[in-house]
């Protein structure tokens, strides 16, 4: 079993555990899933082009008052 992270429209929505092979599952239309590459942290929020994953942009800093 390895990690699966579940994209729609290039952003990954969800992770789920599967071995990639079980016939009673897939993706619902319009959702792809692509294993988690190993080594890397690519979580919900990442972007996807289908063959990398990108970390979305830090939050900009809170202004001080």
């Amino acid at each position: 079993m390895e990690t699966y992270l579940l994209i729609e429209n290039g952003v990954v929505i969800n992770a789920i555990v599967w071995d990639g092979n079980t016939e009673e599952w897939e993706p619902p239309n319009g959702i792809t899933a692509a294993p988690l590459p190993q080594g890397s942290s690519a979580w919900i929020g990442w972007s996807y082009d289908g063959q990398n994953f990108t970390a979305p942009a830090a939050p900009a800093p809170t202004p001080k008052s």
